[in-house]
C-alpha cells in the first residue's frame, strides 16, 4: 500500500514490481493476476510459452498463469522458480515516469530465468475502487504487463567487433569462409528479400545463425522499384527504420518507395546477408521429419543447386496475386486496363479520361498523382465505405510513437508494450480529441459523395493498418472535394463499352484508362504454390488473416504447427523486433529447450 500523493513514481513502480517478483517466487497464480486491473492485459513473448501471447481480463491471465507458472524454460525442474532476479530500470527510456495514457505510471525491468536473460514493461493505474475510497492508501495496478525474452544465457547478442589487431584471418578471409560455409550447411533459408527477409536475415546473422535469402528478382529492391514512382512511404522514417541501420540525418522525411528500393540494395550489402537474386524454390521443398531438415531446390540464376536448412522462413508478405474483377464487354473496349500493380505514373496518362476503381491508399495515391500530371479527368469508384483521417492526425500519432531521437529499438519495445487490441481502445477513446481537426475533411468528403467511416471500433486508420493493411485512405481529400476528382459511390460497374464504363445505375463515363487499384488475393494460394499443399495442411497457424484473435500476428514470428516452418509477416516493426524472438526460438531448438 502507498500514500495518496506522497509517493514518486519510482517508489510506486518498484513497489509493484517488488509484489509481482515475490508471487511468482512462490508461483501464486491467484495474488499475480490480483495486480492487474480487472480488464488488464498481458503479453508474454516466450516467457511462460513458447509463444508469443496475449491475454485480457483477470480470467484469461489467471488461466494462463496456472497453466504455465511452472518454468517453461526448463521442463525438467519444476521445484524452479519461472523468473527471478528483477531490476528496475534507470536508463532515461525506461526508467519509471509518467506515461502516456492520462494518470499512469509506466516503466521497464529485467529479470532472468535459468535459461535466458528477460526485460518486460509495465504502465501502472491506481484501482479506481481505492481511488474513490475514504482510506489514505491507494493500490497502483497494472493495466499492461509486456514480458519477454531478450536472449538466451551465453548466446547474447554480440556488438560491434572492437579489436584492431584482428587481422589474421582478414576481414575478407573471414566473410568469404563464412559465405562458402553458409553456402553449403545453411541453418535457416529466408524466402524473400523484402524488409521483413533483410531484417530477419540481419538479425539472424548477428545472432550468429548461417543464413541465406532467396529472392525472385534480379536486384533486391525490385518489389518496390516496380511500385509506381510517385509512392512515398505513409509513415515517418522514424517508423521505418531497417534494424541496425538507421538513416542517414539528411535522409528526407517521407521515403520515396524507389529510394527505399535503393536503400534496401545497399543494406543488404552493408549488413553482409547472403541473399541470392534472380532464384527460386522449384518444386516445393520437402521436410524428413527423421532428420528435421529440409530439401530445397533452388533455381539460382539458371543453376539448380539442393540445400538442406532446419529452418524455412516465408518473408514474402501478406499479399497474394492481384485481385482483377473481370466485367462484360471488357474485351471490346478500346482503351488501357490495368491492375495498380502495373501502373507506373500518371504522367503516362495525360490528357486521358481516367477511371479508378478503389478508394483504398494505392486508389488515393494514384487517383492524386493522375490529376496532378495532367490527366483529362479522373474518376474514383468508391465500391465500399472507407476509413479517412487526414494525414497531419496519423502522423502526429506516429510520432508520438516513434518520436526523433529515440533510438528505434526503444520506440519498438515500447510499442509492443502495449497489446494490439489494447492500442485499438485507446485509439477509439482518444479519437474525439482529433475530431474538430478531421471533420471539415471528412464532412467535405460526405458532400462529395463519398461514403466515410471511422474504422474498425471507431479506432481510425491505424485501427485499419494493423487488421488489413489495406481499405485506408490519407490521400487526395481536398481534389475530391474541390472536384477536380469526382467521386462515384457504392455503384459498381455493370460492363464496358468500345469507349466507356456502364454502372449499375444505368449512368455512363467516358474512359480512356481503368485502373484496377482492387487490392490482392489471399497468400493462401500464394503459399500452396511455393510451399505445396501437403505442407500447407499441415500448417494450421498459416497467416491468412493479419491478426489472430489475441491481436497477436497470425502465425507470425511463431510456431506455425509444422516444424522449422516460420513466417515473418507485417510491418517494418514487426520484423525488426520480432526477428529476435524469432531467432531466440531457432537457438532453444538447437540448444534442446523447446
Amino acid at each position: 500500500m502507498l500514500t495518496k500523493h506522497q509517493s514518486s513514481e519510482t517508489e510506486i513502480f518498484s513497489s509493484w514490481i517488488t509484489q509481482f517478483a515475490k508471487h511468482l517466487e512462490q508461483k501464486d497464480a491467484q495474488s499475480i493476476t490480483s495486480l492487474f486491473l480487472p480488464d488488464g492485459w498481458l503479453r508474454d513473448f516466450l516467457v511462460f510459452q513458447w509463444d508469443l501471447r496475449t491475454l485480457h481480463g483477470h480470467e484469461q491471465i489467471l488461466a494462463y498463469l496456472l497453466l504455465n507458472l511452472q518454468n517453461p524454460n526448463d521442463t525438467t525442474n519444476k521445484t524452479s522458480n519461472p523468473v527471478s532476479n528483477f531490476a528496475v530500470a534507470s536508463d532515461e527510456y525506461f526508467k519509471p515516469s509518467p506515461g502516456r495514457l492520462p494518470g499512469s505510471i509506466s516503466g521497464g525491468f529485467t529479470f532472468s530465468t535459468l535459461i535466458a536473460n528477460g526485460k518486460g514493461m509495465v504502465t501502472l493505474l491506481e484501482d479506481p475502487v481505492s481511488r474513490q475510497s475514504d482510506h489514505e492508501t491507494s493500490e497502483w495496478k497494472a493495466t499492461t504487463v509486456f514480458v519477454t525474452l531478450d536472449s538466451l544465457k551465453g548466446h547474447e547478442e554480440p556488438g560491434a567487433l572492437r579489436d584492431i589487431y584482428l587481422r589474421n584471418p582478414t576481414w575478407s578471409e573471414s566473410r568469404e569462409a563464412r559465405l562458402k560455409t553458409t553456402s553449403k550447411e545453411t541453418e535457416v533459408l529466408i524466402i524473400g528479400a523484402g524488409q521483413s527477409g533483410l531484417q530477419v536475415a540481419a538479425r539472424l546473422q548477428q545472432m550468429r545463425i548461417p543464413t541465406i535469402v532467396v529472392e525472385k528478382d534480379e536486384h533486391v529492391g525490385d518489389v518496390w522499384r516496380r511500385r509506381y514512382s510517385s509512392l512515398m512511404l505513409h509513415t515517418p522514417k522514424s517508423h521505418h527504420n531497417l534494424l541496425y541501420q538507421p538513416f542517414p540525418t539528411n535522409w528526407p522525411d517521407w521515403t520515396p518507395g524507389h529510394r527505399l528500393a535503393d536503400w534496401l540494395e545497399q543494406y543488404s550489402v552493408s549488413q553482409d546477408l547472403l541473399v541470392w537474386t534472380k532464384s527460386h524454390i522449384v518444386p516445393p521443398p520437402s521436410y524428413n521429419w527423421e532428420t528435421g531438415k529440409w530439401t530445397v531446390t533452388v533455381d539460382k540464376k539458371g543453376e539448380i543447386v539442393t540445400v538442406h536448412p532446419k529452418h524455412l522462413i516465408v518473408a514474402t508478405g501478406f499479399l497474394g496475386a492481384p485481385h482483377m474483377p473481370t466485367f462484360d464487354g471488357q474485351e471490346q473496349f478500346q482503351g488501357q486496363i490495368l491492375h495498380s500493380d502495373k501502373f507506373s505514373s500518371g504522367a503516362e496518362f495525360a490528357g486521358k479520361h481516367c477511371v479508378v476503381i478503389g478508394t483504398g491508399c494505392s486508389g488515393a495515391d494514384i487517383a492524386l498523382d493522375l490529376s496532378t500530371r495532367g490527366a483529362a479527368s479522373v474518376l474514383l469508384v468508391q465500391r465500399s465505405s472507407t476509413c479517412v483521417q487526414p494525414a497531419t492526425t496519423v502522423i502526429e500519432q506516429l510520432y508520438g510513437a516513434y518520436p526523433e531521437g529515440v533510438p528505434v529499438e526503444v520506440s519498438d519495445f515500447k510499442s509492443h508494450a502495449t497489446p494490439t487490441k489494447r492500442l485499438f481502445e485507446i485509439l477509439s477513446q482518444t479519437r474525439n480529441l482529433y475530431w474538430d481537426r478531421e471533420k471539415g475533411l471528412i464532412e467535405g468528403l460526405r458532400k462529395a459523395g463519398m461514403q466515410v467511416d471511422m474504422g474498425p471500433n471507431n479506432a481510425g486508420v491505424l485501427g485499419l493498418v494493423y487488421t488489413r493493411y489495406a481499405g485506408f485512405y490519407i490521400g487526395c481529400g481536398e481534389k475530391i472535394i474541390s472536384g477536380q476528382i469526382k467521386i462515384k459511390s457504392g455503384i459498381l460497374i455493370e460492363k464496358f463499352t468500345q469507349n466507356s464504363v456502364v454502372f449499375e445505375d444505368g449512368s455512363s463515363v467516358e474512359a480512356d484508362v481503368v485502373i484496377f487499384a482492387t487490392g490482392y488475393h489471399n497468400m493462401y494460394e500464394t503459399l500452396r504454390e511455393l510451399l505445396g499443399n501437403e505442407v500447407v495442411e499441415q500448417t494450421p497457424s498459416v497467416p491468412i488473416n493479419l491478426i489472430d484473435e489475441e491481436g497477436e500476428l497470425a502465425g507470425g514470428y511463431r510456431p506455425t504447427g509444422h516444424p522449422g516452418l516460420w513466417f515473418a509477416p507485417g510491418s517494418f516493426p514487426n520484423s525488426r523486433l520480432c526477428s529476435k524472438y524469432l531467432g531466440i526460438q531457432i537457438q532453444a531448438m538447437k540448444l534442446g529447450y523447446m
